[in-house]
């Protein structure tokens, strides 16, 4: 009787066992204890010159060791010494084969070599130069911090930039304020006062704002690019004859066109105007005063 129970015994202890062996093989997470690893580009000792329409390749040789296969976020960090470092977003987040778009890359060089401005573009002349740029590649696991890793650097020996910083998109305003001059090419120094701009933080709105001293009963319209009288106008009608306009409670709001109709305001004593105009819709808005609370005076500059 003992001879027959033993072998149901033993198959119990085999079933125990298997159920024991799949418990310890469930995917358990850990934090990663080695680096990524950054393959070397081919092009990193050459002469690597950026294109505002190019991609960057670079490549992680393996997933980092979580424990388990997952979704991981990957990325690129750029820096001139190793120490200030600035980020860049791949175009696939979760692909190994990093690619990033050259004109981001630019402008992280631009950043990092403290450049703001075409000024300081072109003060600094070390910064239009093939510089060595350190790259490395980072990982994370969606909403896990512990789990962020990054590669060594890589080193890229000669990269040429460009000035790749976003600035505030402009318009100009042509009127009797400024005296008529004309919106070509040579005026070009005379109309910089005479620009209504976009926010520091809506670059690319296409939304316009200045605020401008104005003389009693202006005219004007506005031109996009500085090409002569009969291009890049927008105005009250197309036909080139003003339309008279009030300031109620001191404010008026209405649309602009295409075209060379200027904005009359008869009845306007002179004195600050705060002027917004949205060209996605082809809005305007006239306030009597400084209304922005961001800028001032007839050049509204780069805030």
């Amino acid at each position: 009787m003992i001879t027959k129970i033993l072998p149901y015994i033993a198959a119990a202890a085999l079933f125990v066992g298997f159920a024991s062996c799949s418990d310890d093989d469930t995917p358990k997470y850990q934090t990663p204890t080695e680096p990524l690893v950054l393959n070397t580009p081919p092009f990193a000792s050459q002469l690597y010159v950026l294109n505002p329409e190019g991609m960057m390749d670079f490549a992680v040789a393996q997933q980092p060791d979580y424990g388990f296969l997952a979704s991981v976020n990957y990325g690129l960090e750029v820096s001139l010494d190793k120490d200030k470092v600035r980020a860049l977003a791949p175009e696939k987040l979760t692909s190994s084969n990093i690619e990033v778009k050259e004109s981001e890359f630019a402008t992280a060089m631009c950043v990092l070599n403290g450049i703001e401005n075409e000024e300081d573009w072109n003060l600094n002349e070390s910064a239009r130069q093939p510089q060595t740029v350190y790259v490395r590649a980072t990982a994370q696991l969606p909403g896990v911090e512990s789990s962020f890793v990054t590669s060594e650097w890589v080193t890229l020996d000669k990269v040429q930039p460009y000035f790749a910083v976003p600035v505030p998109g402009f318009i100009y305003l042509v009127g009797s304020p400024e005296g008529w001059a004309g919106p070509t090419p040579e005026n070009a120094s005379h109309y910089a006062d005479w620009r209504l701009f976009e926010s520091q933080t809506a670059i690319g709105s296409k939304v316009y704002t200045g605020v401008f001293d104005m003389p009693a009963a202006p005219l004007f319209r506005f031109y996009t690019a500085l090409e002569g009288w009969d291009v890049n106008s927008y105005g009250s009608q197309a036909d080139d004859n003003p339309i008279e306009y009030t300031l109620t409670d001191g404010q008026w709001q209405g649309k602009l066109v295409p075209g060379k109709g200027s904005f009359s305001f008869p009845d306007f004593s002179g004195g600050e105007m705060t002027i917004v105009v949205d060209l996605n819709d082809n809005s305007i808005q006239i306030m009597a005063g400084d209304q922005t609370g961001e800028y001032s005076g007839s050049n509204p500059g780069l805030k």
